[in-house]
């Protein structure tokens, strides 16, 4: 995991570090390819997050609080914060004891990395997107398990 935390402030630095020729052959990168672990890995958290909110926003529901309202309110609310201020207070466990110490660390990695991905049009290397993309399997299919989805387990 040290590897990737370092790895992460790396990117960060040689993105804005980089000049606009260097970001836009990145950015013709992306877009020649859009089917890369790098996308996966977008589209895992992004999932997550959105499967995180539909559960805050059912138990909001189910005590009572207009969905609308509810909804108005959490729209903006981050992945990371939806799991570990409203998630945990619905569960009264914390992010450690629902997905497991090194998945939660995981998925606030893979959550960085999204950032930096989408908001810099950066790219990643397969072995991590693989190791990131696992953890975030793991994070949601925890999440079905305990919201009772059918079909989760």
């Amino acid at each position: 995991m040290q590897e990737l935390k370092e790895r992460l402030e790396e990117l960060r630095d040689l993105y804005f570090r980089a000049t606009p020729e260097q970001r836009y052959r990145v950015a013709l990168s992306r877009l020649k390819t859009p089917a890369r672990p790098s996308t996966t890995l977008v589209d895992h958290v992004s999932a997550i997050e959105g499967f995180a909110r539909s559960i805050v926003l059912d138990s909001e529901r189910k005590n009572g609080t207009d969905v609308q309202a509810a909804y108005d309110r959490l729209r903006w609310v981050g992945g990371v914060p939806l799991l570990r201020d409203h998630l945990t207070v619905v569960l009264g466990k914390q992010p450690d004891e629902i997905f497991g110490a090194d998945d939660w660390t995981l998925f606030l990695l893979a959550v960085d990395y999204r950032n930096l991905l989408v908001h810099e049009a950066a790219t990643l290397r397969e072995g991590y997107c693989i190791i990131l993309t696992e953890a975030c399997t793991r994070v949601l299919k925890s999440l079905a398990d305990i919201s009772g989805v059918r079909g989760a387990g």
